[in-house]
């Protein structure tokens, strides 16, 4: 398997693309084999939502298999790679890693195209689409699809069946995110967090619009924190920074074992680190720590369902549970 491609994809199951041509479901605590299809390569872009799971190959072609029994229910060819796939309802979205492919739309049922007229020029690379829920009115939510480019300070957001903007929020600088186009994570009371410019970390929710959370007094990477109730966790190679956002008191971890710093992920009561030479560290809600060093080196990490999560290194995925973590 390739931890560079988002070839995993983790919620209450888990499917990984794997040995240059298998997509496989696994389960999740044993690694179990449940099924297996045979897909193009090993390096596209796996999703699941909807008892659904959705696989598009690095040669353009967009599967969708059920997720229970792995029967293939269509497949789209022709797409290219556009690494971006985002489901949001009843359409995926795709498109804008590296402003390489506009954005586009594919109907979930039947895997055909959705008309679809991109706000953003060609060649304006977007950060990784999330999805967020709209309240339309006082007895109806719908999915909607939050987008952001790197040359503009504001947040976009779309609804996904129709393709019209329902809102536009002006930010201080555009939201910042690495190549992967990784820039959000979703908070606990449903806000969105992400770093705006190179300091100033914010949070987004369809009702109360942009808030700015905190303003940190060096760069932060390009990686997304993490809001666990009014805790505000940052991800640096330095260190890890705490800050109680009620209080507004601040606990700098340090130091910090060798290696570059990954995306932090929310867990159960906190969120799970990692350094990319093989050590993860578990903040909880008191920042209490706790740490395990895995034999291989850590290039993500993805959450999982209840209390398990998964580091992802070249070749390798293993399963953590995160509450037996030694502290």
């Amino acid at each position: 398997m390739r931890s560079s491609a988002t070839t995993v994809a983790a919620t209450d199951a888990l499917v990984v693309a794997e040995r240059y041509s298998r997509l496989v479901r696994l389960e999740p605590m044993t690694g179990a084999l449940i099924w297996e299809q045979r897909v193009e390569d090993c390096w596209g872009t796996t999703a699941i939502a909807q008892g659904r799971c959705l696989y598009l190959s690095q040669q353009g072609v967009l599967h969708c298999f059920e997720l229970l029994s792995g029967r293939l229910m269509w497949s789209h060819p022709g797409l290219e790679f556009r690494r971006y796939l985002t489901i949001s309802g009843s359409v995926i979205v795709l498109g804008g890693w590296r402003g390489y492919h506009p954005v586009t739309r594919i109907d979930l049922a039947t895997g055909t195209s959705v008309p679809f007229d991109s706000p953003y020029a060609p060649g304006e690379s977007l950060a990784w689409p999330a999805t967020v829920r709209f309240q339309v009115d006082s007895d109806t939510a719908v999915d909607a699809v939050l987008l952001a480019s790197r040359r503009r300070p504001e947040l976009r957001l779309e609804d996904p069946p129709t393709g019209t903007t329902l809102g536009t929020w002006p930010l201080p600088e555009p939201v910042q995110f690495p190549d992967s186009g990784e820039a959000y994570t979703h908070g606990d009371d449903g806000r969105v967090v992400f770093v705006s410019g190179r300091r100033t970390v914010m949070s987004f929710h369809p009702s109360t619009g942009v808030q700015a959370l905190w303003e940190h007094d060096t760069d932060l990477p390009p990686v997304a924190p993490v809001l666990i109730d009014d805790k505000l966790m940052l991800a640096e190679d330095s260190g890890i920074t705490v800050v109680d956002l009620t209080s507004g008191g601040r606990t700098e971890i340090t130091p910090v074992p060798p290696g570059t710093a990954c995306a932090p992920v929310p867990v159960a009561n906190g969120a799970l680190f990692a350094r990319s030479h093989g050590k993860v560290i578990v903040i909880d809600r008191g920042g209490i720590r706790a740490g395990a060093r895995l034999p291989t080196r850590v290039e993500r990490l993805v959450p999982g369902d209840g209390t398990l999560a998964y580091a992802i290194g070249k070749g390798h995925l293993t399963a953590l549970n995160v509450p037996t973590i030694e502290r």
